[in-house]
């Protein structure tokens, strides 16, 4: 028999090896198997009652296959099928069959962040939950998603410690409150036993252990407002800080959400966690570089752009918030916009009415009125509400009934005024913390044999107390589920039978609330990136034409020592704004300068201070109005915005004075020219002006005023005449009162005076008067002008304050 060749042995044992699997596939596949597999083809099809059947036969047919029980759990989990029992329990009988697989450890895990009945029974999912989550990352390290669950769970830990004290099982006796006696008020003593003895928290939490606390005895603590926490421990309260566990808190959870991202950084969610625990840290320098890898992954997400929107803004780049905030509005749904757009969590009552009769018309006007500088492209209060929509959404959400975070209380009140300056959240039940109402506080724990200065724990606690307190105003939320949905406090009724309804008004804080909207709608500080320095301005109106009233305002730029004033130019590069806003809030002039330098000759010089004096015209319609000047140097190493509020006269009824222009010099040219103002210097009719932007002259300088006067009557040449006095006394404020200018006429109490008869052709006549002041101390005067119309006797008067260095 002929051996066959190495080629035939190579091709049999191919063949074989091709063979065996054929061979294997033509095998049925167990019972089982098969019904999971076609339960799986339906799953994927979205024939999810058929898929169940198909599951249910496959576990029928064996009671061990564990692929089985976990496709069954996701058909109750993840299809309109759902049940959270039935997704529960098939899920467990998958992890029983097979502890440590992955996919069935994260099932699990996602189940278990399904709404609970209870907030005992929340409590225990938590516990699970982190406790799942470990397990996970002990089998495998790098899943993103048991580090995000650690991540949040850990930001939970760093919102509850962040700023929570305890007041550890306080004794009260009874205050009856009378609101006509504010003086009245409360005793709180500790119990009898031990109260000198060191009192330890026993609250088991990875993030630390607190230390033991001494507290002293506290049998003389006198307290009327139950939420002051800083007069009762001004007052020797026992007071238990928990905030000392909230760093290593923020560190665990910043940790993990980022090893999330590292392992699987299209993890949406976790960007939403590190926002969240970088904005209640105030670390927005932080949020960037996250934000950074979120917009590589989600670049048309709008929510990261108003993170970018609040991360930027907080840091101070508003260019880049302003930006970002513009580009959310461009991925936005509409509904998601009108929130942004909508005033009514800020507008006054009266206001709100004036809203809804034409909602964009009014907030035009409304977002010119509040912008603190008009020199930006941008307004500051408007990006400032942004943010505070942002991080509002961001806190406060209730994503279990589907409630965004400015529609909750805490939000609403978080944008109307900002993040609170202080921010403490109180662990204990409403006993142990409201002090003063006749209750017999410690009792639950004396029944139960714990005395003071032995060891509590938190989750015994009913009730979290969130005070927000912003020094003229506060507000007291609770949360009596212990479940994050905070509520304005309201006290029981029964806890308050017996006390006086001017009491319980006084800390029901829902209340409370309403009445502080009504009174202060809103609240905003404008602060500046740059080096805030004031500015000085006057401003002097005059008679205008077609019934209108000339504005002069004039101005001071403050210079530092060393500048340099030897040229003609100091080398300051600044950008100069001068607004009038009307009395509807719509900007009715602007005038936007930028300097290359500024003349030297424009420099004042003073004891104090050393400014550059500029003038800037401009007309208005007689009424109310607002009046703001800016100025920043390049690059916002400086900057000064001020309003102040001016009613522009008509100077149309009877005999009329304008405005007192204090001056530096004023000087006669009857060569021929226009009205107008150059180099800081105002000409009208034959005088220019060089006007002061402040009410402060040396002693040794001349007083310079300008004014003019109208409505003067004329006899039949069409002339005028008229006598003018002008007096600088001190102010007498002996009596806590500056005398009123008709009392400064007259009298040999000092000060300086000038007296001349003057007149003209027409109804209308300017001129100067011209005050030597070098005899005078130094401090405040009043200027007053009298002027009397010689062929009527009306007389009309103006009066300034000015200071004498």
């Amino acid at each position: 028999m002929t051996k066959p060749s190495t080629y035939s042995l190579v091709l049999l044992t191919a063949l074989a090896l091709w063979a065996a699997p054929v061979a294997a596939q033509d095998a049925p596949l167990p019972a089982s198997q098969q019904a999971l597999e076609e339960g799986i083809e339906a799953f994927r099809e979205e024939q999810y009652d058929i898929a169940k059947v198909a599951f249910e036969r496959a576990i029928a047919a064996d009671a061990a296959n564990a692929e089985a029980y976990y496709m069954l759990s996701r058909v109750y989990y993840e299809t309109p099928l759902f049940d959270k029992g039935e997704a529960g329990r098939y899920i467990k009988e998958a992890r029983m069959l097979d502890p440590n697989d992955i996919e069935f450890m994260v099932a699990e895990l996602q189940q278990l962040r399904l709404p609970s009945w209870s907030n005992v029974a929340e409590f225990i999912q938590q516990e699970k939950r982190r406790t799942l989550a470990r397990q996970i990352l002990a089998v495998d390290s790098t899943n993103a998603f048991a580090h995000e669950e650690l991540g949040s769970t850990y930001i939970r830990d760093f919102w509850l410690y962040r700023n929570a004290i305890a007041f550890p099982t306080l004794a009260i006796n009874r205050v009856d409150y009378d609101p006509d006696e504010e003086e009245e008020v409360g005793r709180v003593t500790l119990p009898g036993e031990g109260e000198d003895g060191p009192l330890f928290a026993d609250i088991e939490s990875e993030a630390s252990i607190v230390t033991p606390t001494e507290f002293g005895a506290a049998e003389g603590i006198d307290i009327n407002n139950p939420f002051d926490i800083a007069t009762l421990q001004s007052q020797g309260a026992g007071v238990l800080d928990l905030s000392s566990r909230a760093d290593a808190a923020y560190e665990a959870a910043v940790g993990h959400l980022e090893k999330a991202l590292q392992y699987d950084p299209r993890r949406r969610p976790v960007y939403d966690h590190l926002m969240r625990i970088y904005a209640l840290n105030e670390s927005y320098d932080e949020a960037l570089a996250p934000l950074e890898r979120m917009f590589v992954f989600f670049p048309e997400d709008p929510e990261m752009w108003t993170y970018l929107g609040l991360a930027n803004y907080r840091v101070g780049r508003t260019d880049a918030a302003a930006k970002s905030f513009e580009e959310a509005f461009t991925f936005m749904s509409e509904a998601e916009r009108a929130a942004f757009d909508d005033l009514t969590l800020i507008l006054s009552d009266e206001d709100q009415a004036r809203y809804r009769e034409d909602p964009v018309a009014f907030a035009s006007r409304f977002w010119t009125s509040q912008d603190p500088r008009y020199l930006t492209p941008y307004n500051e209060r408007q990006l400032e509400h942004y943010a505070r929509l942002v991080y509002a959404d961001l806190l406060y959400a209730a994503e279990d009934i589907d409630l965004r975070g400015w529609d909750t209380q805490r939000g609403r009140i978080l944008v109307r005024y900002g993040p609170p300056p202080s921010d403490v959240t109180i662990v204990g039940d409403f006993g142990e913390v409201i002090t003063g109402f006749g209750l017999n506080v410690g009792a639950a724990d004396l029944e139960s044999g714990r005395k003071f200065g032995e060891r509590f724990d938190i989750a015994d606690q009913s009730n979290l107390f969130n005070v927000w307190d912003y020094g003229e105003f506060k507000f007291v939320f609770e949360d009596p589920l212990r479940n994050g949905e905070y509520r304005l406090y309201s006290p029981p009724a029964d806890y308050f039978a017996d006390v006086s309804a001017g009491f319980v008004e006084r800390f029901d804080y829902e209340l409370v609330a309403r009445e502080t909207f009504r009174e202060q709608p809103e609240r905003y500080e404008y602060e500046p990136p740059g080096r805030a320095v004031r500015i000085p301005y006057l401003v002097n109106a005059f008679k205008g034409e077609g019934g209108r009233a000339d504005l002069y305002v004039s101005y001071g730029i403050p210079l530092g020592q060393s500048a340099d004033l030897s040229g003609d130019l100091v080398n300051l590069t600044v950008r100069t704004g001068t607004f009038l806003i009307s009395d509807n809030r719509d900007i009715a002039v602007e005038r936007r300068r930028t300097l290359y330098g500024l003349k030297t000759n424009q420099v004042a010089e003073f004891e104090e201070a050393t400014i550059w004096t500029d003038t800037q015209p401009m007309t208005a319609q007689p009424g109310p109005a607002t009046v703001s000047v800016e100025f920043e140097t390049a690059g916002g190493g400086a900057e000064a915005a001020q309003r102040r509020e001016v009613t522009v006269p008509s100077f149309t009824d009877g005999l009329g004075v304008s405005d007192l222009m204090l001056a530096y010099q004023v000087e006669e040219d009857f060569e021929p020219g226009e009205d107008g103002v150059s180099g800081g210097r105002v000409r009208r009719g034959d005088f220019v002006i060089q006007p002061a932007p402040w009410s402060v002259y040396n002693r040794r300088q001349p007083v310079y005023v300008y004014f003019e006067t109208y409505n003067l009557e004329q006899n039949a040449e069409a002339q005028n005449q008229y006598s003018v006095e002008v007096v600088l006394k001190p102010q007498d404020t002996s009596r806590g009162l500056v005398r009123l200018a008709r009392n400064l006429f007259g009298g040999d109490d000092g000060g300086v005076s000038v007296e001349f008869e003057a007149g003209g052709v027409g109804p209308n006549n300017a001129t100067y008067a011209i005050l030597d002041a070098s005899e005078q101390e130094p401090g405040l005067y009043t200027l007053a002008l009298r002027v009397r119309d010689t062929l009527t006797g009306e007389t009309a008067e103006r009066t300034r304050d000015l200071f004498l260095e």
